[in-house]
C-alpha cells in the first residue's frame, strides 16, 4: 500500500512540471496506469485472503484426522468400550456370527451349513435267475444332501465350552433332529472331559467335519464301518502338542438321537479309543490342502472299539457275504446285513495323512470281527458262522491344487474285502473349485465306480448290490 501512495505523489510533482499542452495526453496515460495498478493491487488482496482461508481449511482437517486418529486407537481398547457400556452385549460375526457378554464369560456362535446336490446315477444288479446283468432304474434328481445349524460357545470360562448342532432331514421325515448336544470341560490341555451325544472315536474320515471333505461325500469303506454317533462320556486331549488321544464309553454303536429311551437298550456299554500321533506340523482337521502347507503335516493314527450286544435298540448292521445255498435259492446278490443283537463285535484301524503345498494323501485300513453269543442270534441264522469271522476295508485318496486354493483334482480307490465271498471296490475322480479361497463356498463334482455295493446308503446314493455308474455335482454354501 506505501509503494502505491509513492507512485500518487510521483505523478502530481510530474503533472506540475509539465506544460499544459502536453500534460493533457500524458494526464490520460497516466489516469490508466493509476487504474491498472488499482486493480493489480485489488487482485492481491483477493488472493491473499484465499490462501489465508486454505491455510486455515487445511489446519482443521489435519486437526479433524488427528482426532479421529486418535478416538480410534482409544475405542480400539476392549476395556475401555466395555467401560462405557458395562451392561451391553456384544454381537458380531467372526468365523459364524456371535453374541457374547461384554466380560466374555458368555460366549454363542451360530453356524450353518447346506449342501446342494444333483445326483445322476446308473445302476445294475446281478441276479442268478436272470441270463446276464439287469439294468435298474436310474436316478437323477436335486436335493440338499446336508442342512445344519450349529449353536456352540462357552459358559463361566472358556475352558467350559458346549455345542448343540441340529439337521435337517430332507430325505426322509423332513424334521429337524438334535446331531450333537455336549458340553466339554478342559481340565489341561492334556485332558478333556466330554459328555452327551458325540462322535464314537474311530475313523479319520468320519472325524472330519462334513464340510472339510474332499470329495463331494465321504468314501464307500467309511460308510460301512463307521461307528456314528451315540450317548456317552469320553476323555480326551494333547500330549505334549505331538499326542492326541480319545477314549469312552457309550451307551451302544449307533445309538443316536432318535433311538427310544434308555428301557430299550441292554445292560452293556461299548468302548472306543482312538490315538493320533502328530509326525510333522500341526494337526491335520481337513481333507485338502486348501491352506497350501508351507511346511510338512504327516500324521498317524489307530482306533480300537467294543461292543457286546444284547439287545440294543440301535447297531450297526452288520455286513456278510449270503452263503451260496442261500443265495441260488432266493436269487439275490451277494451282500447282506444282520442285526447285532447277540453278538460281540470289535473293530480295529490304522490310518494315515499328508499334507504339503497343494497335495495331500490319506489312507485307512478297517478291520471288524464278529462272534456270536446265541445259536439263536440273527447273524447265526442267517450266515450259518457259529465262530468268530471278520471281513476288512480301507481307501487311499490323494489331492492336489493345480490352482493353488483354487482349484484341486482328486482321486480316491477303496473297498469292502475278506467278506466270504465278492468283494466291493469303489473308484473315484473329482475337483473342487474354491472361489474364495476357502470352505465356506465351494463347488465340487465327482465321479464314482461301485462294484456290488456293500450298503444301503442314502448319504452316497447306492444300494445294496448294485453296479453303480454315479455323476455328483454339488454346491457347498456355509458360516463357520
Amino acid at each position: 500500500m506505501r509503494s502505491v501512495g509513492m507512485l500518487g505523489v510521483a505523478l502530481a510533482l510530474f503533472l506540475v512540471a509539465v506544460p499544459a499542452g502536453a500534460s493533457e495526453d500524458l494526464k490520460g496515460r497516466l489516469d490508466r496506469l493509476q487504474e491498472l495498478v488499482e486493480k493489480q493491487q485489488q487482485t492481491i488482496g483477493e488472493l491473499e485472503t484465499k490462501l489465508s482461508v486454505a491455510n486455515s481449511e487445511d489446519l482443521d482437517a489435519a486437526r479433524v484426522e488427528e482426532i479421529k486418529k486418535v478416538v480410534r486407537e482409544v475405542l480400539a481398547d476392549a476395556d475401555f468400550r466395555e467401560s462405557l457400556y458395562p451392561d451391553v452385549m456384544q454381537v458380531g460375526y467372526d468365523h459364524g456370527f456371535y453374541i457374547k457378554s461384554s466380560d466374555e464369560k458368555f460366549l454363542l456362535n451360530i453356524n450353518g451349513m447346506m449342501k446342494f446336490r444333483w445326483t445322476g446315477t446308473n445302476r445294475q444288479t446281478d441276479n442268478p435267475r436272470l441270463q446276464g446283468r439287469n439294468k435298474q432304474d436310474d436316478i437323477n434328481g436335486f436335493e440338499i444332501e446336508q442342512l445344519y445349524l450349529t449353536f456352540m460357545g462357552h459358559i463361566h470360562t472358556d475352558k467350559l465350552t458346549y455345542r448343540v448342532t441340529v439337521r435337517g432331514d430332507t430325505d426322509q421325515s423332513h424334521d429337524w433332529i438334535t446331531y450333537y448336544a455336549w458340553v466339554n470341560y478342559e481340565i489341561a490341555p492334556e485332558l478333556q472331559i466330554r459328555a452327551g451325544l458325540v462322535d464314537i472315536p474311530q475313523g479319520r474320515q468320519f472325524l472330519y467335519w462334513h464340510s472339510q471333505w474332499q470329495f463331494v461325500d465321504r468314501s464307500l469303506a467309511e460308510e460301512v464301518f463307521a461307528l456314528g454317533r451315540s450317548i456317552g462320556i469320553k476323555a480326551h486331549g494333547t500330549l505334549a502338542k505331538r499326542l492326541s488321544y480319545q477314549i469312552g464309553m457309550f451307551n451302544g454303536i449307533n445309538d443316536e438321537s432318535d433311538s427310544p429311551g434308555r428301557e430299550q437298550l441292554d445292560t452293556n456299554f461299548s468302548y472306543a479309543a482312538r490315538l493320533v500321533g502328530h509326525i510333522l506340523g500341526d494337526p491335520i482337521t481337513s481333507e485338502p490342502d486348501l491352506e497350501y502347507s508351507k511346511d510338512p503335516q504327516w500324521e498317524v493314527g489307530s482306533s480300537f472299539y467294543y461292543n457286546d450286544d444284547n439287545g440294543d435298540n440301535r447297531g450297526p448292521g452288520l455286513l456278510y457275504n449270503i452263503p451260496e445255498r442261500i443265495r441260488r435259492g432266493r436269487g439275490i446278490g451277494g451282500n447282506a446285513t444282520a442285526d447285532a443283537t447277540g453278538t460281540d463285535y470289535f473293530g480295529f484301524g490304522m490310518d494315515t495323512a499328508f499334507k504339503y503345498r497343494g497335495f495331500s494323501l490319506a489312507a485307512e485300513w478297517y478291520l471288524r470281527t464278529v462272534d456270536s453269543d446265541s445259536e439263536f442270534s440273527q447273524w447265526e441264522l442267517l450266515t450259518t458262522r457259529s465262530g468268530s469271522s471278520h471281513y476288512q476295508g480301507g481307501y487311499i485318496q490323494a489331492g492336489y491344487f493345480i490352482i493353488p486354493k483354487k482349484v484341486e483334482l482328486a482321486a480316491r480307490m477303496g473297498g469292502v474285502w475278506d467278506n466270504g465271498g465278492d468283494n466291493t471296490w469303489e473308484y473315484t475322480f473329482g475337483v473342487s473349485y474354491y472361489p474364495y479361497g476357502s470352505h465356506n463356498f465351494k463347488i465340487q463334482a465327482d465321479y464314482t465306480r461301485i462294484e456290488e455295493a456293500s450298503v444301503d446308503s442314502d448319504w452316497i446314493n447306492v444300494n445294496q448290490n448294485d453296479e453303480i455308474n454315479m455323476f455328483r455335482v454339488q454346491l457347498q454354501a456355509a458360516f463357520e
